[in-house]
C-alpha cells in the first residue's frame, strides 16, 4: 500500500508523513518485542516509551503521552490483567494508584527498550551517523527536548532510557 497521494490530490501529504514514520517505528518495536509478549499491542507502547514508569500514576503517563486518563487507564488495566504491572495505593493521594512493574513487566520494559535501541541503530545505519544526528537534533528542536540521545547501548538498561537532564 502506497503512502503517496496521487498528483493533484487535494489531501496530499501534509502531517501524514510524520504519522507514517511514527507508525513504522511503533510497528518495528512491536515486531521485535511482541513475540515474547503476545498480549502486547501497539497502543501499549505508549506506556513503555517513557523511562521510569515504575512508581508513576496512570494520570502522569497519560499527560506525558498526550492522551486521556481514561485511555491510559484502559492500557494499564490490560497490562495488569496479563501480569505486567500492579497498582498500589499512593501514599500522598488517596485517589491515585502507583503503578508497579512485576518481573514480567520489567522484562517487557527491557524488551521494548532494547527494540527501541535496535530501531535507532537501524536508522543510524540507514541514514549514516551525520544525517541521523541531524535528524535527532531537529526532533529535539521541534519537541523542545534538550536532552541528548543516550548511548544506544544503555537504552535497554533499566532506568537509563533518558539522557542526562
Amino acid at each position: 500500500m502506497s503512502t503517496e497521494m496521487e498528483p493533484g490530490s487535494r489531501t496530499g501529504r501534509r502531517i501524514g508523513l510524520l504519522h507514517v514514520a511514527f507508525d513504522q517505528a511503533l510497528a518495528a518495536v512491536l515486531a521485535e518485542a511482541g513475540p515474547a509478549h503476545p498480549e502486547l499491542r501497539m497502543a501499549h507502547l505508549q506506556i513503555f516509551r517513557f523511562d521510569g514508569i515504575d512508581g508513576s500514576t496512570a494520570a502522569e503517563l497519560a499527560a506525558h503521552a498526550g492522551m486521556t486518563k481514561q485511555s491510559m487507564h484502559e492500557l494499564v488495566v490490560h497490562l495488569e490483567r496479563f501480569g505486567y504491572l500492579t497498582r498500589e495505593p499512593h501514599p500522598g493521594d488517596t485517589r491515585a494508584r502507583l503503578l508497579r512493574l512485576t518481573p514480567a513487566g520489567r522484562a517487557l520494559e527491557q524488551d521494548v527498550h532494547r527494540a527501541i535501541a535496535g530501531l535507532l541503530e537501524s536508522w543510524r545505519d540507514r541514514l549514516g551517523p551525520e544525517r541521523f544526528d541531524t535528524l535527532w537534533e531537529i526532533l529535539r528542536e521541534i519537541t523542545g527536548d534538550r536532552r541528548p540521545l543516550p548511548d544506544l547501548a544503555t537504552i535497554s538498561v533499566p532506568g537509563r532510557l533518558r539522557g542526562p537532564e
